[in-house]
């Protein structure tokens, strides 16, 4: 390991485990205050145990049995999520509380005394508890949106192109089978043409996905015009993309990588590597001027690029649509003010020039299985041809 990365990761380890060690300084405080009988070694080696078993499920995986990792890993993520809101709480109830050490404007006899500390901790855990399961039911039961383009270019024999779109649906363990099962419903309730997915099809690991047999379950999917997707950045991750590439070819999905397929001679689907491709592959992806020589720029072009990304590139090479996901629309509160620092577009529909830009939030979840203040969502996508 590189020593910045070695560094890095130290320094991400200690700001982890102080805050897990402020929130279980909180924690215990409560549980003095409520007059629990818990043993303090007890409780410190459960938090503990709780705040790195998504950590020690996921990298032990290969030598612990599923029985064990499984429950670690889904223990371990909701705890992530948790862990979120517990921090941002608590530190503005620190802060209320020191400014209240200023103002005395609820006097000292009685923030001082056992009952305000239960009932303020009462009052976070309900909250907690609220968060958690709104989170969850917002991730698990994903919206529809519609969105309508209008092209500029005329098709033989083709007014209207109905597309389904969904990315980042992380599929493993966290986002199992049964999760699959109503996505793929509800795409076959919405009759389409096609449907397009720009990567994070799995989350890393392609072994919870074949244990599960994903693939029978996208076979379901019967567009007439086909299945198509592009990789991510979690299908590099798990380093087996050959491997991921062909058990998705046994559940019906063409991945496109770096490649073009021309759909009866009407229309373009391209697919390119992700951008991480160059840092785990250690050569950069092709060139998207090389890539579309020998298209013919007359027909539509509907581009996968799994990050949203690249789009003065797509404009100049006469892509008229690009599909992307990735940002997941920060997923958790307030984490969203990064996501629209970082891209120009992190989520919705923006025309830029001739190129029509369309961002999901994904279907799926990575880390904690909730969504705050973002929504799963399938994308119906209506093209129309003039």
């Amino acid at each position: 390991m590189r020593p910045l990365l070695i560094i890095i990761f130290s320094l991400i380890l200690l700001v982890y485990g102080g805050l897990t060690y402020y929130i279980g300084i909180r924690g215990w405080q409560f549980v003095v205050a409520s007059g629990l009988d818990f043993s303090t070694k007890g409780y410190w080696l459960v938090l503990w145990v709780i705040a790195f078993s998504f950590f020690f499920a996921r990298g032990a995986d290969k030598w612990i049995p599923s029985w064990l990792s499984h429950p670690l890993e889904i223990v371990g993520a909701y705890w992530l999520g948790v862990m979120t809101y517990l921090t941002m709480i608590l530190f503005i109830v620190d802060m209320v509380l020191l400014l209240n050490n200023r103002l005395q404007l609820i006097p000292d006899g009685v923030t001082n005394q056992p009952t305000f500390t239960v009932a303020i901790g009462s009052a976070i855990l309900i909250l907690i508890l609220a968060i958690t399961v709104y989170g969850g039911w917002n991730a698990r039961n994903p919206q529809i949106i519609e969105y309508e383009v209008q092209l500029d270019k005329e098709v033989n024999e083709l007014e209207e192109l109905n597309v389904v779109m969904l990315s980042d649906l992380h599929l493993g363990r966290l986002v199992g089978r049964r999760q699959l099962e109503k996505m793929i419903k509800e795409i076959n309730h919405l009759n389409p043409d096609l449907v397009l997915m720009p990567g994070d099809i799995i989350d890393d690991r392609v072994d919870p996905f074949v244990e599960q047999n994903m693939m029978e379950v996208f076979q379901r999917l019967n567009p007439p015009l086909g299945v198509y997707g592009s990789m991510g950045n979690h299908e590099n991750i798990g380093g087996q993309v050959e491997r991921v590439e062909k058990y998705f070819q046994q559940a019906g999905i063409r991945i496109l990588r770096d490649e073009y397929v021309k759909i009866k001679d009407q229309f373009y689907i391209v697919g390119r590597e992700d951008k991480s491709f160059e840092r785990f592959k250690g050569s950069p992806r092709q060139e998207l001027k090389e890539l579309l020589m020998d298209v013919d720029k007359e027909l539509p072009i509907i581009m996968l690029d799994h990050q949203p990304v690249g789009i003065d590139e797509a404009i100049a090479n006469g892509v008229d649509i690009q599909l992307s996901g990735h940002t997941h629309r920060g997923q958790l509160f307030p984490f969203r003010m990064f996501t629209k620092k970082i891209f120009m577009v992190d989520w919705g529909y923006k025309r830029i020039e001739d190129l029509h830009l369309i961002v999901s939030s994904g279907v799926g979840t990575w880390g904690p299985p909730i969504r705050v203040g973002s929504r799963s969502e399938i994308l119906h996508i209506k093209v129309k041809f003039e």
